[in-house]
């Protein structure tokens, strides 16, 4: 608040100070809760925020070429089917395979220390939307070295992250996502 706005607080009188600042309380109780209703609505994070389950059109289950893709800036990833939980993520897809990174820029440095990781290591069943479209699939992290560099590589491209932007401390996980098996 600024110095006048005060002085002119303090020289009215008692009930109208409580009056107006109750004012201010509901307003922001207000704006919360439509932030809040606006999130659930949605069906999905909002910015950094969280969300719950994700809404939108069944995707088909198996995907031969991801390339419509590549015009969304993020997606949403949705784990723990049991109590949803979705999350904004990036994602690089090649050919029929699409990935997923854990945090490749910011947040924990550890893979682990993320809710989301911690969510599909116990259970690999995630959703993920890409637009309107949501596809039920099974993450798999990628162990196997030529396909986690190809996979970083086409990442580190899309979003323009340059070798001496790496954070040397940080520890990046990648996960392809799978068509569910029947």
């Amino acid at each position: 608040m600024r110095e006048r706005e005060q002085e002119e607080l303090m020289r009215q009188p008692r009930n109208q100070l409580v009056s107006r600042l109750a004012a201010r309380r509901a307003g922001s109780a207000i704006l919360i809760f439509l932030f809040t209703a606006s999130g659930l609505a949605c069906g999905g994070p909002i910015g950094p925020f969280p969300g719950g389950a994700l809404s939108g059109t069944t995707g088909d289950p198996v995907i031969s070429d991801w390339s419509f893709a590549e015009t969304l800036e993020t997606a949403q990833l949705e784990t723990r089917p049991s109590d949803p939980h979705s999350v904004n993520t990036w994602f690089a897809t090649i050919g029929d395979r699409l990935y997923v990174p854990t945090s490749m820029i910011l947040g924990p440095k550890q893979p682990s220390e993320r809710s989301w990781v911690s969510q599909v290591q116990a259970d690999p069943r995630v959703r993920i939307r890409l637009g309107t479209t949501v596809y039920e699939r099974s993450a798999t992290r990628v162990d196997d070295l030529l396909e986690y560099e190809a996979a970083r590589a086409a990442l580190e491209a899309r979003y323009e992250i340059a070798p001496e932007d790496r954070d040397p401390e940080r520890v990046i996980w990648v996960y392809r996502l799978d068509p569910r098996s029947s």
